[in-house]
């Protein structure tokens, strides 16, 4: 019996095997490829940009990461940073590429000494694109180097095309785009034209690096007295047909001097200061009609130099009011002077025509239109200058007051 119920169980598993490999009961089963997705790691470009900058911390830009501080690495885990050699052991011991990002918040003490806290990397991205570049200002007429302009009031309006020092073209979409190229390339310029928007909503064009240091004059109220716009980029105003010689010194309202040697560094202080400053005697000047150097270390040698240029400008006596107002509120204002500034906008009148004035370089458009009939021009009422030392308004209501004031101030 047992023998039997043996076989018949054979029986049965071969038939149900016969049945199962029938080709016509096969039911064929395709398996799926496996869907492996690797795990994506966001590697924050502001690390490429790191530099050793003191003992105090790592320098990104103008400002330093202070110490200590951690950085995370792909796996997770984090490395404190407390020095120079820590870090060079770090990148070390695991490659810039294992490290991917800060770990927020982060110390970080600016250009001018000031330590703040931020929180993210966006608040991290814009403090170092905002940092004015110290260099490049000369590299090309076209080109302006990148840096964020929220400092002066003005925002990017995007797209804007780009170009590296290489002379490879890129577009930017967005703020995050230009902070994360401008920490991977360098040198990295703006192509011009540029348009900008101001605090109030209104497009400004940049053309050239001239429009955009007269944007920033217009943001910031930095007054410059002569306007010293100099070099091969930079447009000469303020010396008739003679061009400003490197070095020179400016002179800032407290009296302190500071030297400039060359394009970069006069587009450094410009954006580095807020206050009034001037052209310091001596300096000197070349006559591009004849080549001849000119040293200039007064007022009357200043007032010679224009006159070789075919600008005559008459200064009587102090207790004389017989030259126009307009000649003695605009050139006898400054620190060697009579120590103040006019302030804008401001008018004169010519011929029946109402001009504009935002700034020094506005009046000696206008003197230079009228240099051979100054006494056309006349000051359209009131007008007010600021006390440098005091920082007092007074306010002109005629020719007399202003004659009155110099008399006093000389």
């Amino acid at each position: 019996m047992n023998s039997l119920f043996k076989i018949s169980v054979l029986l049965l598993f071969a038939g149900l095997l016969s049945t199962a490999c029938d080709k016509e009961n096969f039911d064929e089963i395709t398996p799926e490829a496996p869907d492996y997705q690797p795990d994506t790691v966001e590697v924050n470009n502001l690390m490429i940009a790191l530099r050793p900058n003191s003992s105090d911390g790592l320098a990104l830009g103008c400002i330093t990461i202070n110490y200590p501080f951690d950085l995370l690495q792909e796996s997770g885990d984090s490395i404190t940073i407390s020095s120079d050699a820590d870090f060079d052991a770090a990148l070390a011991l695991v490659g810039l590429e294992q490290v991917v990002d800060f770990v927020f918040p982060l110390s970080v003490t600016d250009s001018e000494g000031n330590i703040s806290q931020v929180a993210d990397n966006e608040e991290l991205g814009l403090a170092f694109a905002s940092c004015v570049p110290n260099g490049n200002w000369t590299y090309s007429p076209g080109l302006l180097p990148v840096f964020l302009f929220e400092d002066w009031c003005y925002s990017l309006v995007y797209p804007v095309s780009l170009e590296d020092g290489d002379g490879n073209a890129y577009t930017v979409n967005t703020e995050q785009e230009l902070i994360d190229l401008f920490a991977t390339v360098s040198p990295l310029f703006y192509v011009l034209p540029l348009t900008v928007t101001d605090v109030d909503g209104n497009q400004v064009v940049i053309d050239d690096v001239d429009s955009f240091f007269a944007a920033v004059d217009s943001c910031v109220g930095t007054t410059i007295t002569p306007p010293v716009i100099v070099g091969a980029v930079f447009q000469i105003e303020g010396f008739g047909c003679n061009e400003l010689v490197f070095p020179f010194n400016l002179e800032l309202s407290d009296g302190s001097v500071v030297t400039i040697n060359d394009e970069d560094d006069y587009a450094n202080f410009v954006l580095g200061n807020d206050e009034n400053f001037q052209l310091a005697y001596p300096f000197s000047l070349v006559n591009l009609i004849t080549g001849d150097t000119l040293n200039i270390d007064t007022d009357d040698a200043f007032i010679e130099s224009l006159e070789a240029c075919g600008i005559i400008i008459i200064i009587e006596e102090p207790d004389s009011c017989s030259a126009p107002a307009h000649i003695f509120l605009f050139f006898n204002q400054g620190i060697i002077q009579c120590n103040y500034t006019v302030n804008y906008p401001a008018q004169v009148e010519a011929e029946g025509v109402i001009y504009d004035l935002d700034d020094m370089n506005d009046y000696f458009a206008v003197y230079n239109m009228y240099s051979s009939q100054i006494d056309a021009i006349d000051i359209v009422y009131p007008i007010s200058i600021t006390l440098v030392n005091s920082g007092d308004i007074i306010e002109f209501n005629s020719d007399a007051e202003i004659c009155a004031f110099i008399n006093d101030c000389g």
